[in-house]
């Protein structure tokens, strides 16, 4: 039983040791700066299309109707995966334009598929495609953005920053921003990037419903800003655009979406239903992200961990 104890115990400060070597580096996150729609469940396509790149986790979802992805990516030589679908492609039809790829993990059910200006780009089955990592990613984007320190402030309508940072930060409430016939003005001063985390906290449900008649103002309607502001609903579990056309990228990985004008900006949002365009203007605001790395540990380690285990089998062989 000693030697059994002895033996747990080299192996515990082994482990310990190789823990203790473990360093934390710094990287960047920013899935919202390579897809211009990211959906976690389906696509319930009704019409408008998808400008830029496209990741739908569920199913895509445009019966009778022939949804379009990809027309404001760059024609290379090297075709990119414009729309990726993790279920089933449930349309008339499906159109992926400047020469590139059409990825599906469900099955295809549409009558038609163009892939259109070239001869690089293909439909691609893909029953291991996954939604994981870009979930993973979105949430712990909305949370990180929501634990900001506010620098900005918010009054009446106007978002005003006369910092000297570069991050802008406002914390608002839904209800207070998005009143009916209201307008939404933004002084931006020298901030290069824009966070308005919005809170659903005070309404029932956490349902969002945007007042009709919300237009932007200010650097809201500067194009130089679209892929400078984001709108972070944090906590929101459903959002209704109505008519407003969003100045910015959306994350919103809890809710379901619908509504809208159109979206100058990157959308992420659990799912969406509607027929609406979404422009191609990615954001462009990578955050520091952690990571743990756990080199190999030094060989040493591993010869204690032989002699060890050899002095514990002899002992073993003696005592018998």
């Amino acid at each position: 039983m000693r030697f059994a104890l002895f033996f747990v115990f080299c192996v515990v400060q082994f482990t310990a040791v190789a823990a203790e070597t473990a360093s934390t580096s710094k990287t960047t996150s920013n899935v919202l700066g390579t897809y211009n729609l990211i959906l976690l469940e389906d696509y319930n396509f009704q019409g408008g299309d998808v400008e830029g790149q496209a990741f739908i986790g569920g199913n895509l979802n445009a019966q009778g109707r022939t949804a379009e992805f990809g027309s404001r990516l760059a024609n290379t030589d090297t075709a990119i995966d414009a729309v990726t679908i993790v279920g089933d492609v449930n349309a008339n039809g499906i159109r992926v334009l400047r020469d590139n790829n059409l990825v599906y993990g469900g099955a295809l059910n549409a009558s038609t598929v163009e892939l259109n200006d070239g001869n690089d780009g293909e439909a691609i089955y893909n029953p291991d495609v996954s939604i994981t990592d870009i979930a993973n990613s979105l949430y712990a984007d909305t949370a990180y953005y929501a634990s900001l320190t506010e620098n900005g402030t918010y009054s009446n309508g106007s978002f005003n920053y006369l910092g000297t940072d570069e991050v802008a930060v406002f914390n608002v409430s839904a209800s207070e921003v998005f009143a009916q016939n209201s307008s939404l003005n933004l002084i931006a001063g020298s901030a290069e990037t824009i966070i308005i985390n919005v809170s659903a906290s005070d309404l029932q449900g956490k349902d969002i419903v945007i007042g009709g008649g919300v237009n932007s103002t200010g650097d809201f309607t500067q194009q130089s800003y679209f892929s400078n502001v984001l709108w972070n609903f944090y906590d929101a579990e459903s959002i209704d655009f109505n008519n407003l056309n969003v100045k910015g990228s959306v994350l919103a990985p809890f809710a379901d979406t619908t509504g809208g004008s159109s979206f100058d900006g990157s959308f992420a949002a659990q799912s969406y239903t509607g027929a609406r365009e979404f422009h191609n203007f990615v954001f462009n605001y990578e955050r520091e992200a952690s990571v743990v790395e756990v080199p190999a540990p030094h060989s040493s380690l591993f010869l204690i961990l032989i002699a060890s285990i050899l002095m514990v089998t002899r002992r073993l062989k003696v005592t018998r």
